[in-house]
Parts: structure tokens; C-alpha cells; sequence
């Protein structure tokens, strides 16, 4: 009787890999990543500037830790003082949108999933790169010619860091 149960037993986990395995294959590229080392010119500029401008904003009255943090990234850049000063400013208005932005996100998704909804990604999504894209024009406004050149250089030399989902790209 035991040879009988383990055979059964076999049977329906091999049936039940099968599946799985045609499921997971069809269709579905297992984690797919946009190595940004092996292909920066795939990352889009605006995914680039999203992840450096959160990875390296803070809110309005960071710690003494965060703005060390924040010191040691926009050293990298070379800025002198005033396009420095200028950048860590509009990065705090950046970081502020950014989260209330998340925040009502959130908030609209939780009721929507609530009623039975779907939430409204695509508008999130919408407004997200559009506030990036706001960011990267008042720097470029309010930079030096030479500063916002330095943070351009900048942030095209971190994509070789970067990885990202093809969906990001599109």
C-alpha cells in the first residue's frame, strides 16, 4: 500500500510541476533586469533622474546623519557652492511632492481596492514622471550652465549602477 500512495503522490506533484513549469514559462520572462553596467544607454533618462533624485533628496529638516548622506552624493558631482545650495533646495521641494504624491496614491489605491476597484496607476504614473521631468527643467533653469552640465554628466554615469525592469524603460 505505501508503494502505491508514493506513486500516486509522484504522479500528482509531477502533474502539478508540469503545470507550473508551463505556466511560469508562457509568457513570462523570469526576472528580466536592465543591467544599467552592461547597458546604460537602455535605462530612459527620466527612470535615471527618478531613482537618483529619491535615492538622493531629503525632507526639510533632515538629521545631521541623512545630511551627510546627502553630502557625500552631491560630491560626487563637483558643484561649486551656489549651484550646491541650489540643488540640495529644489531637491527638498522635490522630495516633499514626491511623498505626498506616494501618499495620496496610496491613500485613493486603498479605497479603491476597497470598493472593488482597480486603483489608477496609469494617473499616478503619469504624475509621478511629470514631476521628475518638472524637477529636471528647474534645474536646469536655475543652475549654472556649468552645474547643470556637471549633474547631467552625473546622473548618466550612475545608470552604469542602476538596474531596472523592462517596464520601466517603456
Amino acid at each position: 500500500m505505501r508503494p502505491t500512495v508514493f506513486l500516486v503522490t509522484f504522479a500528482f506533484a509531477s502533474i502539478l510541476l508540469a503545470q507550473t513549469n508551463t505556466h511560469s514559462n508562457h509568457n513570462h520572462p523570469a526576472n528580466v533586469v536592465i543591467d544599467g553596467a552592461v547597458h546604460p544607454e537602455l535605462i530612459p533618462d527620466s527612470v535615471a533622474y527618478r531613482l537618483y533624485f529619491v535615492t538622493v533628496s531629503e525632507m526639510p529638516t533632515p538629521t545631521d546623519e541623512q545630511k551627510a548622506r546627502q553630502s557625500a552624493h552631491l560630491a560626487k558631482i563637483g558643484l561649486q557652492d551656489a549651484d550646491l545650495h541650489t540643488v540640495i533646495f529644489v531637491l527638498e521641494d522635490f522630495k516633499v511632492q514626491y511623498t505626498n504624491l506616494v501618499a495620496r496614491y496610496n491613500e485613493s489605491a486603498d479605497t479603491a481596492q476597497k470598493s472593488g476597484e482597480k486603483p489608477d496607476i496609469h494617473g499616478f504614473l503619469l504624475q509621478r514622471d511629470g514631476l521628475v521631468q518638472a524637477t529636471r527643467e528647474r534645474m536646469k533653469s536655475l543652475l549654472t550652465p556649468d552645474g547643470f552640465s556637471r549633474l547631467e554628466a552625473h546622473v548618466q554615469a550612475e545608470k552604469q549602477k542602476m538596474k531596472i525592469s523592462p517596464q520601466e524603460g517603456q
